[in-house]
């Protein structure tokens, strides 16, 4: 009896917990399952990320009217900027705050610049 409760007590990843606040088990949570779901998310996340720079790309040369050179500089320019203040925040909420925490700063900042220039 003191062997199985032993056997159950080791598959236990100490510290961690499911969705329903439950111990962990090595066999049923985390595995390649979920490690690929994670990785299809991500893969699909950049592609319509960059879809939408290569359009922003088409709007800002045909009704913006700007020149080819101008809008890959501005679209770049964009790129870099978002990726650097995802950079930003993750180091934010890695070390001083919580997650949802940035993203209502984040969410606040983004009203602020609407307010002052909501074009």
């Amino acid at each position: 009896m003191e062997d199985g409760a032993a056997a159950r007590e080791a598959e236990r990843w100490e510290g961690y917990v499911d969705w329903r606040n439950r111990p962990a088990v090595r066999g049923r949570h985390g595995s390649m399952l979920a490690a690929s779901f994670v990785l299809v998310v991500e893969v699909l996340e950049n592609l319509a990320f960059l879809a939408n720079a290569s359009n922003l790309v088409t709007y800002l040369m045909n009704f913006m009217h700007y020149s080819p050179s101008q809008s890959a500089t501005t679209v770049t320019n964009f790129m870099g900027t978002a990726f650097l203040l995802a950079l930003l925040g993750g180091f934010l909420s890695d070390a001083f705050f919580t997650t949802y925490a940035i993203y209502l700063i984040s969410a606040f900042v983004e009203f602020l610049l609407r307010v002052i220039d909501p074009t």
